[in-house]
């Protein structure tokens, strides 16, 4: 016998519904990963929540029901970076011991949201299955490791080639400079030099003209002795004057020198 609910109790029903609080709005999960392979004891995949690609999930790995396991998919593969899979943190690697690895068909390997507490069972394939993609996806995520660390270094050594150039101009520029006062250096000591051949030249005129000012003394004093009275001004004065010729000529000559 079917019982039909009056209006009254419904109404009841829905205040109490009504009266419930209701939970902030969750942006929901959504998960998405996979085994790759199991490569010896260690298995291999990945997985990530597309709503918080910056959140690491938690691996944890059930043997009939019961954790035996528990991971981080928080390593680093250059093949999901590439395939838009976050920035390529969101893989794992997790050691099975032999007992483990026995029972395998009692295993199950779940992928957990920390934040929202989301669940995920990665599919644990065949043995067969396995073997074979352990085959190309375990050599291959090796290789891209190998390229990323080649990436890495043609990086550095473009920085390095960056700096000794950089270093190279800085060297280049100095050696401009220290060129250039070498160059001032050079000239000044060669228009000292030629200063200093002035003054030895000059000096040497000078004692010169000494010596013959000195002649002319004795001389013109020799002919003030034998010159009669009424020759004796005009010997002065022409004296006099030879005198300030000579003095004119080495003033003209010093000028001649110094220029």
């Amino acid at each position: 016998m079917t019982t039909t609910a009056q209006p009254h109790e419904n109404a009841e029903i829905r205040a109490e519904t009504q009266a419930e609080p209701r939970l902030p709005n969750v942006n929901p999960s959504r998960l998405n990963g996979r085994i790759d392979a199991l490569d010896g004891s260690r298995l291999h995949g990945w997985i990530w929540d597309e709503s918080r690609p910056d959140q690491a999930m938690t691996i944890k790995l059930y043997r009939d029901g019961e954790v035996v396991g528990e991971t981080k998919a928080d390593q680093a593969r250059i093949d999901l970076r590439r395939n838009g899979i976050g920035d390529g943190r969101h893989a794992f690697s997790m050691e099975l011991e032999e007992k483990l690895l026995a029972m395998r068909d009692r295993l199950a390997v779940v992928g957990v949201s920390p934040e929202t507490g989301a669940e995920m069972e990665l599919r644990l394939p065949a043995a067969t299955e396995l073997a074979a993609e352990a085959a190309i996806a375990v050599p291959l995520a090796r290789f891209f490791d190998k390229v990323e660390v080649l990436i890495a270094l043609n990086r550095r050594g473009q920085l390095a080639q960056k700096e000794l150039s950089e270093k190279l101009d800085q060297i280049a520029a100095r050696l401009e400079d220290n060129h250039a006062l070498a160059a001032a250096a050079k000239m000044d000591a060669e228009q000292t030099s030629e200063i200093a051949r002035r003054l030895s030249e000059l000096d040497v005129f000078q004692l010169r003209f000494d010596g013959t000012l000195r002649a002319f003394d004795e001389r013109l004093a020799l002919m003030r002795k034998e010159a009669r009275a009424p020759l004796r001004q005009v010997t002065l004065i022409l004296g006099f004057l030879s005198g300030l010729a000579a003095a004119m000529s080495f003033v003209t000559l010093a000028v001649m020198l110094w220029s």
